[in-house]
């Protein structure tokens, strides 16, 4: 096993002494159990290590294995994870894949100006715009066209969503300041960390690497790499399942903003 000492609550920290782990509340690895939600959740608010661990045939992208193969896990790796911080006059909200701007309707158009460090990068008319870091470029940040980064590079990407004006995703030093300007919309914006924190938005709005969390991920899982050519929309769905369990058709149309057809498609 990669770990000997762990941090663990519920009843996994029995299943975790059965199979000859030292369960302690202060132990330096935490341990999670569950879907990808509840990791990014914990990456948001632990400092130690974290190492999650999915239900028994659940894929968990961010577990080193479920439950019962956590066992034969011989070696990980530590991964370092910018922990992002979006702020305004209203408040501050955490994420480690990614925030993104989005209106309140799916559909609705947002007019934005991004700038960097203090200077614009572009402006743009589109669905809205995400900020995410290595780790989230495999998720929302990939199905709305941006690149998929390396976990060790030190940098962000700025992904505009259906940008109408055609913009492209930029890739940008990891500490780096993004400004979110002037934006408007029909509906209510909000900024959204991780598809689950939320802030209404205000401008300006600031996005920027707050402080770092640390992943425990084997080695094969330590690339952030997509192992199926699944069209986007696909993965975007496929993605907000994994983080927040269950949903109907409708409800993810609503958070991901993808017409109800294109949605049932991909289910």
């Amino acid at each position: 096993m990669c770990v000997r000492e762990v941090a663990a609550e519920g009843p996994v920290a029995e299943v975790l002494r059965q199979m000859g782990f030292e369960v302690r509340s202060d132990a330096l690895v935490k341990v999670v159990y569950g879907r990808d939600r509840d990791i990014l959740k914990a990456l948001r608010e632990e400092d130690r290590p974290v190492l999650g661990v999915s239900p028994p045939g659940v894929e968990a992208r961010l577990a080193v294995a479920d439950v019962r193969g956590l066992r034969a896990v011989r070696r990980c790796v530590k991964v370092r994870v910018p922990r992002l911080a979006a702020e305004n006059e209203l408040g501050r909200i955490y994420a480690v894949n990614e925030v993104a701007l989005f209106a309140s309707r799916p559909a609705v158009f947002v007019k934005y100006t991004v700038a960097v460090d203090g200077a614009p990068l572009f402006n743009d008319v589109g669905d809205g715009v995400l900020v995410a870091t290595p780790l989230g470029s495999t998720a929302y940040a990939m199905s709305a066209g941006g690149p998929r980064i390396m976990l060790h590079a030190e940098v962000l990407e700025v992904v505009p969503v259906n940008s109408a004006l055609r913009r492209h995703p930029h890739v940008i030093p990891l500490r780096s300041v993004v400004e979110i300007r002037e934006a408007k919309s029909v509906e209510e914006l909000w900024l959204i960390g991780d598809g689950s924190e939320k802030l209404r938005y205000r401008s300006p709005t600031w996005v920027y690497v707050d402080s770092f969390a640390t992943l425990l991920l084997t080695e094969k899982g330590s690339t952030a790499e997509v192992h199926a050519p699944l069209p986007p929309s696909l993965l975007l769905v496929k993605r907000i399942l994994a983080e927040r369990g269950p949903m109907s058709a409708a409800e993810v149309a609503q958070v991901s903003g993808l017409k109800l057809r294109t949605v049932r498609y991909a289910l």
